[in-house]
Order: structure tokens, then C-alpha cells, then sequence
């Protein structure tokens, strides 16, 4: 069966009426809009506002929760790996990163992890690595008080400004603490901006799991 207007082939007599309708080349071609298309019309003339939500937002503002599987989140990487941003592009997306970090430092810091360093729990704090556990425990058999749930430090890198935390913070001492193995100079960069700093390395873990480390030579240096 085909089209008297153009020629088209069509399966059945259904798909042949419902093509010659709508077949451009018919005099009396029903001209039908997509709700698509009106919609985008009525942004432009101004009649609605666009809302931006998708079914994760709405459920956000709802207070509702939303279940994403493994295979969803896998399919939505894949999908966003060959997207590339351009440079303004990017710098809004390190700003917002930025803002995000610093109205809730907290959900940073529990996921800043480097290389194949293992996350520890301790006494409800995240450690990185068995250093960092080494120094916390050492910490609470001299009844220092500490935490690793701290605001970031801004320090400027290769024309950039990114975000410093240090390992742990000294509440009775007001004292920052780092610490560290390999040490490069991107870190003696982000070390200059916190001036009440103490940064123990490798000969100071040595000494501090046979408990002959002294603080008080540390806390002298400000």
C-alpha cells in the first residue's frame, strides 16, 4: 500500500491512513505541535519557569528517598565519561566542588583518601592509614584532646586554589598536625599556610610506637 502524495510504502491500511494524514505533501496535512515543542514556547514567551528536576531532585525536595542500584550508578559513569566540560565549564564546577567542601567539610574529609591508603575506624573517626591510627592512640594515652573534623585551609597551586585539612587538630594546644611520609613540594606549599603546624614523619612514628616521643619539643617550635 502506498502514499497517493508521495509514494511512501506503508504496511497496512492503518499505517497508510495515519501517514497520508499527516503526509507533508497533502494539501490538507494536519499540522500537529509536540507537547515539546509548546512547551519550549511557553519558556520563551515567559508563561511557566523551568524547574530543572528530575526524579532524584524532586525526591531530594520531597524528603523523599531514592534508591540508586549499582547498575544504575555504573550505566550513569559510563554515560558521563565521554562528556567534557569547557574551561568556564570547569572552573564553575571547581568553585561549586569548593563550596560544597567548605558549608560541609565534614562529608570531605571522611572520603579524602590517596593512592591505596586504608581507611581505619576509631573511636567514630576515619583514619588514613596506620600512622595516623598510631598518633591517635598515642594521643589518648597522653590525654591529649583531638579531633579530624576541621574546616580546610586554602592554599594556592600552579596558579590555583585548592583545599588543605590536616590530619588532626589539638583542641587545648590550638595545633594542627601532619602527618606524613613521602613529603613533596606541593605539601611544604599547603604546609606554609597553617603556622601553628607539627608535622611528624617517619623517625617520629618510629618514636612514638616505642613511646619516646615528646610533644612539648614540638609545641616549643611556636
Amino acid at each position: 500500500m502506498e502514499c497517493k502524495f508521495c509514494n511512501k510504502e506503508c504496511k497496512n491500511g492503518n499505517s497508510l491512513r495515519n501517514h497520508e494524514r499527516l503526509c507533508k505533501l497533502n494539501p490538507n496535512c494536519q499540522n500537529i505541535k509536540s507537547n515539546f515543542i509548546i512547551y519550549n514556547e511557553k519558556l520563551k514567551n515567559g508563561l511557566i519557569k523551568k524547574e530543572n528536576k528530575n526524579q532524584y531532585t524532586k525526591a531530594k525536595l520531597e524528603g523523599r528517598k531514592i534508591f540508586i542500584s549499582d547498575e544504575t550508578r555504573k550505566k550513569l559513569s559510563k554515560n558521563n565519561k565521554g562528556n567534557k566540560l569547557n574551561e568556564e565549564q570547569r572552573k564553575k564546577h571547581r568553585e561549586a566542588m569548593k563550596n560544597a567542601v567548605l558549608n560541609n567539610p565534614e562529608s570531605y574529609t571522611a572520603s579524602n583518601v590517596s593512592g591505596r591508603t586504608p581507611i581505619i575506624e576509631y573511636k567514630g573517626f576515619k583514619l588514613k592509614g596506620t600512622w595516623e591510627l598510631e598518633v591517635a592512640k598515642w594521643l589518648d594515652k597522653n590525654n591529649i584532646k583531638w579531633t579530624n573534623k576541621l574546616k580546610p585551609f586554602e592554599y594556592e597551586w600552579e596558579n590555583s586554589i585548592h583545599l588543605y585539612f590536616p590530619d588532626f587538630y589539638l583542641t587545648e594546644f590550638d595545633r594542627y598536625i601532619e602527618v606524613k611520609g613521602f613529603e613533596r613540594e606541593r605539601d611544604r606549599c599547603k604546609w606554609k599556610v597553617v603556622k601553628n603546624l607539627i608535622i611528624i614523619k617517619k623517625d617520629d612514628i618510629k618514636k612514638i610506637k616505642n613511646d619516646k616521643y615528646n610533644i612539648e619539643d614540638s609545641l616549643s617550635w611556636f
